[in-house]
């Protein structure tokens, strides 16, 4: 049913507290929007409606200022003007609400920053923060953000890495996650970001994610269980459960390999170790390896490669790790 004129003016009021209040009017007006929305179709609507009027007056503030131009006359008044002057009253409401308009428009399309966020996970170790956007994300290794707590949206950009995302959802605020071309929006919902030379890749545990692989691209939808990755133009689907699965174990501090070439497992190892790992011939890295490890200690997973594979390892005064074919 249509929403009351006092529901209207309580929505209002919220709207304008988040907009001109200080930091603490501005979060307790945020939450309070948010509490009145609820699931509610016709309280969302309002609040879009409200949004929708913000933009439309900053799209037409040239309008408005040649509709109300600013005029100085520097010409002594007569007495024989009053009458030209008793009219002008009647204008005010018109340019107060125009100045007003203006003004709310300005705050809100500015969208200024509340709070700053900047934090990074050494190789081999993972790292939690919680946001102060009330989100939380786990870092896996060698993993940098930079998390920006905007007045209308969350905007966290991922520098380097792979990180889990667990979004505290907010209608009002989106909350976006850059990573290189890439851009993944929230649509409640809990999901990892890795950061690829080529590109990146997305999977999401609940919920769904809009992901644009860059600004000419259209965006694609994923939900629970689905992933893909990004080669910087393209969006390719990962398909498979295992293989989707297999790009979320690392936040149980896993590594699962099916019929993987050691050449890719090698590859992936060295994430979590800061020491490099070295293929001796070529043929080493053809052999495939099968089966779940830990990446708590990488190097216990290099002892094991030998009992799964014809390879050899062996670690070198200064940490360097040789994988070689068995002759």
């Amino acid at each position: 049913m249509p929403l009351s004129q006092s529901e209207r003016d309580h929505a209002d009021d919220l709207f304008s507290s988040a907009k001109f209040g200080d930091t603490q009017q501005k979060k307790a007006a945020l939450a309070a929007i948010e509490a009145w929305a609820g699931q509610i179709p016709e309280r969302l609507a309002y609040l879009a409606e409200l949004e929708a009027a913000d933009r439309a007056v900053d799209t037409n503030l040239a309008a408005l200022r040649s509709r109300y131009p600013r005029q100085v006359d520097n010409r002594t008044p007569r007495p024989t003007e009053p009458a030209r002057t008793a009219r002008l009253p009647g204008l005010w409401p018109g340019i107060a609400l125009a100045c007003c308009a203006m003004a709310m428009t300005t705050v809100w399309v500015i969208n200024p920053v509340q709070s700053r966020q900047d934090m990074s996970s050494s190789i081999g170790q993972q790292s939690s923060l919680d946001l102060d956007d009330g989100s939380h994300v786990l870092l896996n290794t060698n993993t940098a953000i930079r998390f920006v707590n905007r007045l209308r949206s969350r905007e966290l950009t991922l520098e380097r890495g792979e990180a889990l995302f667990s979004v505290n959802h907010s209608a009002l605020r989106p909350f976006h996650v850059y990573a290189g071309t890439a851009e993944i929006r929230d649509v409640g919902t809990q999901f990892s970001v890795r950061l690829l030379d080529s590109g990146v890749s997305v999977a999401v545990l609940e919920g769904q994610v809009s992901v644009t692989s860059s600004s000419s691209a259209p965006p694609a939808l994923l939900t629970a269980h689905e992933a893909l990755r990004t080669n910087g133009t393209a969006v390719v689907p990962v398909t498979g459960s295992q293989a989707v699965s297999a790009m979320l174990d690392w936040t149980d501090r896993r590594l699962d390999f099916n019929a993987t070439r050691i050449s890719d497992v090698i590859e992936e190892l060295q994430r979590y170790r800061a020491q490099p790992i070295v293929l001796a011939d070529p043929r080493a890295g053809t052999f495939r390896v099968t089966g779940g490890f830990s990446i708590a200690d990488p190097d216990q997973l290099l002892k094991t490669l030998p009992s799964v594979a014809p390879v050899t390892v062996t670690v070198k005064p200064d940490g360097t790790a040789v994988v070689a074919s068995r002759r």
